[in-house]
């Protein structure tokens, strides 16, 4: 047996290989990533930090649209007929339509184990992974701590002191937000917040309120609902919100042209002015505390999870690069510093890089907002019928806001066709 050991040594050596070469050949393999823009930009920096580690890997990643269910419908096929990536992420939106679906693996078995990182995790993330039979389809990646991103200038502008402290002190709850916002907007041509969907989400997501509860049933007539939709009307009526849409390209100029003061969305959102929307905007922009609900302003808004498909041919190369994108130190750092995606693996959150100032923010430290967010905010309940809601109330707020009808009869008919579509 020794001189057999040998004699392979020695027929390495004479190849010019070594032995930890041959086991990189022997384990290479490629492996496919979908996504979503910008999320393949992002997997384009932490791709490079991944093969420094794990050069045997090839990583390729494909991006499709988010919009319009193309990503969702694109993977839906490929769960049905067995084919497509080796790996997949998953937006928060749609984690019920895909969490108890076959397709893919259970990553609570071995060798994956993944519950053993339970703790590690945010916890709203991790109840979300979690199947009705007890077994994890994917790993938590992002969560979206809410804050209010707003225009120091058009707040100073108004008279009203521009530090996040003196914002936050402000508008500690929604009516005071609202009066605040009548000193800022003036009569269409600046506003205070630009959709009253991002006001009802966000008071929404404070109560811990979703479409559906737990048991599968409708919220939409509830308390809370009723309550968000007042706020929204009321900030309607003083004509502190803007007359555009999210995501249309009138709704997205208010950022570079600074006629919109607060918007209300996850960590992300920063990424997003920085590389898009609002990129000559250095030291004009702040993040403060939101208006509290029932005395709570922690909300989420966001999260991404990331799972691997059954039919992958390289399960083993799966799991190795979606453990080290959701917990490497260097991953999570270069998905915070490049996009502000937020970590959901909790060791991060004390890191030196998520703390330190941000020139972009005017010096400020966002993660002091932030990580007290993530620190309470309460778990988002799914339903693979939320697509259906969301619709549904969106219709429902803008029949109360411009065509004045009362806020129960327009949630009862929402209420109706979300029933009647599910």
């Amino acid at each position: 047996m020794k001189y057999a050991l040998s004699l392979s040594a020695v027929m390495l050596i004479s190849l010019g290989l070594t032995q930890s070469t041959v086991q990189a050949q022997a384990t290479a393999s490629t492996i496919t990533v979908w996504t979503w823009p910008d999320n393949d930009k992002t997997f384009a920096e932490t791709v490079k930090l991944f093969n420094k580690v794990h050069p045997e890997i090839t990583v390729k990643v494909q991006a499709f649209a988010n919009g319009n269910d193309i990503y969702k419908n694109k993977l839906l096929t490929s769960l049905i007929s067995g084919s497509g990536p080796d790996v997949a992420m998953v937006e928060i939106g749609v984690v019920s339509f895909f969490r108890d679906k076959p397709g893919f693996v259970d990553l609570s078995q071995a060798p994956y184990n993944a519950k053993r990182f339970a703790s590690n995790y945010d916890q709203a993330a991790w109840a979300n992974v979690n199947t009705k039979d007890g077994k994890i389809f994917a790993l938590p990646k992002n969560t979206g701590p809410g804050a209010l991103f707003y225009r120091r200038d058009l707040f100073k502008a108004a008279g009203i002191k521009d530090d996040p402290a003196s914002v936050s002190a402000a508008m500690t709850n929604w009516d005071q937000f609202i009066e605040v916002g009548k000193k800022i907007s003036k009569n269409n041509k600046q506003w205070m917040v630009s959709t009253a969907d991002e006001m009802v989400s966000a008071i929404l997501a404070e109560s811990g309120t979703s479409y559906f509860n737990s048991a599968g049933e409708l919220q939409v007539t509830g308390p809370v609902f009723q309550k968000a939709f007042a706020y929204a009307k009321k900030a309607y009526d003083a004509g502190i919100i803007s007359p555009f849409s999210s995501w249309t390209p009138e709704w997205q100029a208010t950022m570079s042209k600074g006629t919109v003061a607060t918007y209300l969305w996850g960590n992300w959102f920063g990424g997003l002015l920085k590389s898009s929307f609002s990129t000559d905007g250095q030291g004009e922009w702040g993040v403060a505390s939101p208006p509290a609900y029932n005395g709570i302003s922690s909300f989420n808004s966001g999260g991404d999870f990331i799972g691997i498909l059954q039919s992958s041919k390289n399960k083993d190369a799966a799991w190795t690069f979606i453990s080290w994108v959701t917990q490497n130190a260097e991953s999570l750092k270069a998905m915070y510093q490049k996009n502000d995606l937020y970590p959901a693996w909790k060791p991060a959150l004390s890191a030196t890089w998520m703390n330190g100032t941000d020139a972009y923010y005017a010096g400020q430290n966002p993660n002091s907002v932030f990580k007290p967010v993530s620190a309470k905010m309460k778990p988002v309940t799914t339903n693979p019928a939320d697509p259906i809601a969301a619709n549904a109330i969106t219709t429902a707020l803008n029949n109360v806001l411009k065509k004045n009808m009362d806020i129960p009869s327009a949630l009862s008919g929402a209420a109706q066709e979300i029933k009647s579509k599910m």
